[in-house]
């Protein structure tokens, strides 16, 4: 055989093997993208609200990793994570001691504040923590209580379901129950106008929510601007961490990289609570 008919059969048989290649690749990423995953996500009730806002944005890049996101409380959550049963905890509150030396990584990936909001020409310029708690629990009911007029004062609020009014129970309320005299709303927007056409009212909103219309006030003597909640000194505030046993496994890595994200990062703030990246 000469060196010309060689090279052709040569040749046949390395295309051969190539088109072979060629097809196993297919049928590799073909089986890849109809192999499915499952990530298990459980904790903080109202933080829980926020991180399925980013698996629904996650969830178009990495369609086949199935995302099972369950409200509870941190603790609840850690446990689950520390015996096995979760992939991420969610927690609203840093680790204790005794909770960090179990744990390899925590990662903060979110700031969600809240403000108490009264009519921009109101006299009062700030509440303690009690006095707002004692409000919205119905047990103070006359401005001049806190040092303003005698008037009546008048409250609104968000409705059952909101994630702003389950950060105002966690945060504000501490197991106490909100008013029945609290004007419940549909939206923040809702809440901001009724308190603007009020001068003896009073709401809560969440940070990224207020508008002009209305002047938030200081609490335990700390104005409310995004400075005093990154360094955790205005107390209407929660921190969202994710908590991961180990390395956590490639789902858990790409989840919390988006998070962490610019665009994840979006994400977070459009629902409300303050970047951290």
């Amino acid at each position: 055989m000469n060196r010309r008919g060689a090279l052709k059969i040569f040749g046949i048989a390395a295309t051969g093997l190539t088109a072979a290649a060629f097809g196993a690749k297919i049928y590799w990423e073909e089986f890849q993208s109809r192999r499915r995953s499952n990530l298990l996500i459980a904790g903080s009730a109202p933080m829980i609200s926020y991180v399925q806002k980013i698996a629904d944005a996650f969830s178009k890049s990495y369609k086949n990793i199935d995302i099972v996101a369950e409200k509870g409380h941190s603790s609840g959550a850690f446990l689950a994570l520390n015996r096995g049963g979760i992939d991420i905890a969610v927690m609203d509150r840093n680790l204790t001691l005794e909770e960090f030396n179990l744990i390899d990584h925590n990662m903060l990936t979110g700031i969600d504040g809240l403000g108490i909001v009264v009519h921009p020409e109101s006299p009062i310029k700030n509440l303690s923590i009690e006095q707002a708690r004692h409000i919205f629990e119905g047990l103070i009911t006359n401005w001049k209580d806190v040092g303003g007029p005698d008037a009546l004062i008048n409250m609104y609020g968000r409705q059952d379901g909101s994630t702003t009014r389950s950060s105002i129970e966690d945060i504000l309320m501490a197991g106490g129950l909100l008013s029945r005299r609290i004007k419940e709303l549909k939206s923040a927007d809702d809440v901001s106008n009724a308190v603007a056409a009020d001068r003896n009212g009073i709401g809560y909103v969440s940070v990224r929510t207020m508008q002009d219309i209305t002047r938030a006030l200081s609490i335990n003597g700390v104005v409310l601007n995004e400075k005093n909640l990154l360094i955790n000194l205005y107390p209407l505030f929660r921190a969202m961490f994710f908590v991961v046993n180990g390395d956590g496994t490639s789902d858990v890595k790409k989840f919390i990289d988006f998070t962490l994200s610019d665009q994840g990062q979006k994400v977070l703030a459009a629902t409300g609570m303050l970047r951290v990246r």
